[in-house]
């Protein structure tokens, strides 16, 4: 009967120490993970519509079908644009916050959020090009605090200008600056009776 009892307390002793030794693993795990990815400043993801109107008053004012991006303009379309692809993510990735920084035809994004409740931050650096009406942002590396990872991770993030400017007009050419964008449209008048007959 004795025997049998220290089996029995032994046997316990053994499943407590191997669920210690998991949750153990578990926290020094999270804690690698936070020390490895942590935010070291906040951000957030609001962001201003771009005031597209104004651009187009002053290109008729001007006569010259082109604008420009700014800085702070990228930012605030990219930021919108993550926002509208939020379904995307992977379960348990939420962003608390994004900024997007020019640099020529490289942008570098700096992010912010919780990984299944643990909280990160990444700065990822992308390839811009354009594709016919759109922006293009190719992922080509993710740097943590502790850790750089070459490669992309996530699908390309693409900006329709589209969605910002009148349908009769295309984007004829792109420029890339340190801080800036140059947009070139040209008239499409195919698409000017579809507009009139809605």
């Amino acid at each position: 009967m004795s025997i049998t009892r220290s089996k029995a307390v032994r046997i316990r002793l053994w499943i407590i120490c191997i669920l210690s030794g998991i949750i153990a693993l578990l926290i020094i795990g999270a804690g690698t993970l936070y020390w490895i990815a942590a935010p070291e400043r906040p951000l957030n993801l609001e962001y201003t519509d771009v005031d597209t109107t104004a651009k187009i008053i002053s290109m008729v004012e001007t006569k010259k079908l082109e604008t420009t991006i700014s800085q702070d303009e990228f930012n605030q379309l990219a930021k919108q644009e993550l926002l509208d692809r939020q379904h995307e993510f992977p379960l348990g990735l939420k962003l608390t916050g994004a900024q997007f920084t020019l640099h020529n035809q490289n942008v570098t994004a700096d992010l912010r959020g919780t990984y299944w409740g643990i909280p990160f931050g990444a700065l990822l650096d992308f390839h811009i090009k354009r594709e016919e009406n759109r922006l293009v942002l190719d992922h080509q590396a993710t740097h943590v605090r502790h850790g750089d990872f070459s490669g992309a991770w996530i699908e390309p993030i693409t900006i329709s200008l589209t969605k910002y400017f009148p349908a009769i007009v295309n984007v004829n050419q792109m420029e890339f600056a340190q801080d800036h964008i140059q947009v070139s449209f040209k008239l499409n008048l195919l698409s000017l009776p579809k507009l009139l007959l809605r």
